[in-house]
Order: structure tokens, then sequence, then C-alpha cells
């Protein structure tokens, strides 16, 4: 059986993802989801809670970072699907090594870069390297607006 895990940090999360993850059931996948344990997520198989922060510089992220090492490890998924700014910089920096093993796919669904067309300066230099630096190991980037998907096809 395949498997697929959803990662996001932020409530609110099966509203948007719902039918894709009842999609995948339907194909016969295990799906299974993962965040900050903030809504109780139905058509998935099994809920995983880390300690996953919205902030950039909690410290829980690091926490956070070595318990999804884990599931990952312990659940051989064959796709890890990550959302929002912090689901996509955590998810992806732990499936590293199963991606260049080949092991997983990783889809990063950005729900609006934070680098955008007037923002901060800082927003700039913290975000953008950042998620260029990402892209490297990540096979498909998805995005919710024409700014964001013109800067991923021309940067990453």
């Amino acid at each position: 059986m395949k498997k697929i895990l959803f990662l996001s940090n932020t409530a609110n999360f099966s509203k948007f993802n719902r039918p894709y993850m009842r999609w995948f059931k339907e194909q016969g996948w295990q799906v299974d989801y993962c965040s900050a344990g903030e809504e109780n997520v139905l058509d998935c198989d099994n809920q995983y809670s880390i300690c996953i922060a919205r902030s950039p510089f909690s410290l829980n992220n690091f926490k956070a970072l070595k318990q999804l090492k884990e599931l990952l490890k312990n659940n051989e998924y064959d796709i890890l699907h990550c959302h929002t700014p912090m689901g996509g910089v955590i998810g992806r920096l732990a499936a590293k090594k199963l991606w260049k093993a080949g092991k997983i796919k990783v889809i990063y669904t950005a729900h609006g870069f934070h680098f955008y067309k007037g923002a901060p300066l800082k927003n700039w230099l913290m975000y953008y390297p950042m998620e260029k630096w990402l892209s490297h190991f990540t096979d498909v980037i998805v995005t919710i607006n024409e700014e964001d998907y013109e800067k991923a096809n021309a940067s990453f």
C-alpha cells in the first residue's frame, strides 16, 4: 500500500485539503496527517501531533524537526506533502536524507511566499534564500498565485 503524509503547522488545514486526502484514500493510499494538533482531521488513517510552531524563531521547531524525521523514518512514506511556510521548511529538512536516497517524493504547497513584490527587505533576506535552497530537495512546488508561480519558475 502506498502512503502519503500531509504536514501543516496550522489549523483549518482540512478545509483546503480534505478533497485531496479523500481522493488518495479512494485510490487505496494510506493517508496520514501531521500538525501541531490544533484540529481533528477527517479522511485520514492516522493523525500525528508534533510541536511545530508558526514562528521561525520558535525553539519548538527543532524538536518538531526531530519528531518528524522519526515519523518519516518509521513509516516509510512514498510522498510528503508539506503546507505553510514552517511546515514546508521543517518537512523538507526532515525528508532531505530520504529524498536524496530516492525513498520519498516531496511536494510543497506554498500558501503565499513571504518575499513578494513590496515585501519588507527582512522578508527577502530571511525567506528567499531558504526557499531557494529547499527547492533543490522538492519534487513539486504548488503556488496559489501568479506572482509566486512566476518567482518559483524563474528562481528555483
